[in-house]
């Protein structure tokens, strides 16, 4: 039994531009790809859930600047910690329940470096 779930929600307030937001609670069907650039320089990361998707990239006629570099490090940086935090608590609730989970990580990732 799945026990992930995503939704969109539209905040909407006198005298506010409406707020939209995503969020992903994601599950075992949960995908998170890389698309990188070639010949047109454009690169792409995806986050499918269901028929939930969220892209992050550039555009082909985007020049990329410190400004874009600097988000795809605050992007790494907090996907980072997700990771951290995911191997934390799977192996701590691996360790309340004997079972040693499913998980295909490959080690444990220090906020700001790669795993």
């Amino acid at each position: 039994m799945s026990s992930g779930y995503s939704y969109t929600s539209i905040s909407m307030r006198p005298g506010q531009s409406p707020v939209i937001a995503m969020s992903f609670y994601p599950d075992e069907y949960a995908r998170a790809q890389y698309y990188p650039a070639t010949d047109d320089a454009h690169a792409f990361v995806s986050v499918d859930h269901g028929d939930a998707r969220v892209s992050i990239g550039t555009t082909s006629k985007t020049k990329v600047t410190d400004a874009h570099v600097r988000f795809a490090r605050d992007l790494f940086d907090a996907a980072a910690r997700f990771l951290a935090d995911c191997e934390r608590l799977r192996d701590e609730h691996a360790g309340d329940s004997g079972d040693t989970g499913t998980g295909t990580g490959t080690g444990k990732a220090t906020p700001g470096k790669a795993a």
